[in-house]
């Protein structure tokens, strides 16, 4: 089998496993859970040890909660809250664009998304950053049962070329900044409302740093349009049966007709950050829909709603390439590893 073959099956059995463990458990925000499983079974080369993800899931639930140190910073001292927000979060979209991206979102979620949480309740931010934590988990565990059903085969060693650094790493993490920030904006009058598009809106800056002008447009819009798509795919599969069997074989099948164009075996235009994002916008469609249904809200009005503001976010992001572009060119963006591989 070929090593791409045995990736592809490998993150979408792993997905299915995350899914039946945050999903079956009832988790609180289930979908946030899968997302971190995600992140770790897309990350290439050996799975993770145990030992490995129990320390960086400690690490990184200490470093969620340290997130909820802002949320007095926001009430009694606003303007100094956000500027030091802002100062961060340039500080973390550098450190993205100079080859530590999985680091940078997790810690750009915990000094945007956490606090948000905070701004309702405090008890919902911890939550949220033991989720975070509790994700990275069971994303691990995952991850070494799907390497142990589909093992990667040896490969040589061989001299990869390094990835060519960007030209201009801080045009491009002002640009990822601008994106971010008028969200959270948005967020801090409500709360409840904006934290899905807070966490959309990372992905998407995360996403920023390896497009170009020309690239934006197509990519953030159409990757956006493509998640809905998928999001409305699996609700009304899981219309159709209503289980915990079916939720678990509907994503499965989903990762895996996305990882066979994330990792090019079904060859596209389009780069793994376009599949990637896809996928992550049909779950915080998916996610928040299936608890609105269990609270007898409007599921269609809520999902249009969420899909109409992500679109209007890839709008405004491809914008903010447009005018940075034409008066602050960033140049070559930081060229993207395939992944899995």
């Amino acid at each position: 089998m070929h090593p791409a073959d045995t990736t592809a099956l490998r993150i979408s059995v792993g997905t299915g496993l995350a899914v039946f463990v945050c999903f079956g458990f009832g988790l609180p925000m289930p979908h946030l859970g899968c997302i971190m499983a995600w992140v770790i079974l897309c990350m290439p080369g050996e799975a993770l040890s145990l030992k490995k993800g129990i320390v960086g899931g400690t690490l990184l639930a200490l470093i969620m909660t340290a997130g909820v140190l802002l949320v007095p910073l926001l009430n009694y001292y606003p303007l100094a809250a956000v500027l030091l927000v802002a100062l961060l979060l340039y500080f973390l979209m550098v450190m993205s664009v100079t080859g530590k991206g999985v680091l940078a979102m997790l810690l750009t979620m915990a000094i945007t998304l956490i606090p948000i949480a905070g701004l309702i309740e405090q008890a919902l931010a911890l939550a949220i950053a033991q989720l975070i934590a509790v994700g990275m988990l069971i994303g691990t565990l995952v991850n070494a049962a799907a390497h142990a059903l589909f093992p990667p085969p040896p490969v040589a060693a061989v001299n990869k070329p390094k990835p060519l650094p960007p030209e201009h790493p801080k045009r491009l993490a002002l640009r990822a900044t601008v994106i971010v920030l008028p969200i959270w904006f948005l967020a801090l009058n409500d709360p409840a409302f904006y934290i899905p598009a807070v966490m959309k809106t990372v992905m998407l800056a995360q996403q920023s740093t390896l497009l170009n002008a020309k690239e934006a447009g197509r990519e953030l819009v159409l990757s956006t349009l493509v998640g809905a798509l998928l999001a409305f795919a699996l609700w009304m599969g899981l219309s159709i049966w209503p289980s915990l069997l079916m939720l678990v074989l509907m994503l499965t099948l989903m990762t895996l007709w996305l990882t066979q164009r994330m990792l090019q075996l079904v060859p596209t235009r389009f780069p793994a950050s376009f599949w990637s994002n896809s996928w992550i916008t049909a779950l915080i469609l998916f996610g928040p829909a299936i608890a609105d249904s269990a609270n007898g809200k409007d599921v269609w009005l809520a999902a249009s709603m969420r899909c109409s503001l992500y679109l209007a976010i890839a709008g405004y992001g491809w914008l903010c390439f447009k005018i940075l572009e034409q008066h602050w060119p960033a140049g070559r963006p930081v060229s993207e590893t395939p992944v899995g591989e």
